[in-house]
């Protein structure tokens, strides 16, 4: 059965109709209960695609796969590559999850706050990492002006083409994400975060 927007809380009010995970069958049964023995719970963006099973299935097996790239990528820097992404594009659902990600892998005094703070700009103080997140912002808010110098550039700091590779995918993952998040109406925190606005 799904559940319609007057009978959502105000706090957790999507723009369309979802399927309960008590109400799931087949397809979409089989997704909620993947999640379900991962995180413990199925996630409100999760939640966004019910109405189409097929849909919420191949989401999460595309999570995953971004998720355990096997590039050189410390896992701090794919968490900062993912926040600059989601704070850029002002989506706090996905933003809210990455900051407290980022906080519990202790990559440095308050790096997310600093993102938060200033996207467009923030470093990190590691020459390659800042040079990654500078790849990323044109990625986020002017992918047509990326050249393959860019790319040279990322090489020439160490990056090989399998770190570039993943952070590219990761903050096109997240570009998509956090449109479908923001486009359905999903503006919850998961966990307690910096208020976000345009930068």
């Amino acid at each position: 059965m799904a559940v319609t927007q007057d009978e959502r809380s105000s706090e957790n009010a999507f723009w369309i109709e979802t399927v309960d995970p008590q109400d799931a069958v087949g397809i979409l049964r089989d997704a909620y209960d993947r999640q379900k023995a991962v995180l413990g719970e199925v996630a409100e963006f999760t939640q966004l695609s019910s109405l189409y099973p097929d849909l919420t299935a191949v989401r999460l097996e595309l999570y995953k796969v971004v998720d355990t790239c096997p590039s050189a990528l410390p896992e701090w820097v794919k968490h900062a590559v993912a926040l600059t992404t989601s704070v850029l594009n002002t989506t706090p659902h996905c933003a809210s999850g990455l900051f407290k990600k980022l906080d519990d892998r202790g990559s440095g005094e308050s790096l997310g706050e600093r993102i938060y703070a200033s996207p467009r700009t923030a470093q990190t103080g590691d020459e390659a990492v800042d040079a990654l997140l500078d790849y990323v912002r044109t990625v986020v808010l002017e992918p047509w002006a990326v050249t393959e110098e860019d790319l040279d550039g990322l090489r020439s700091h160490g990056w090989t083409d399998l770190d570039i590779l993943d952070a590219n995918n990761i903050s096109s993952y997240y570009c998509y994400i956090n449109r479908v998040a923001n486009g359905l109406g999903l503006k919850t925190l998961t966990a307690p975060a910096p208020p976000i606005g345009r930068s």
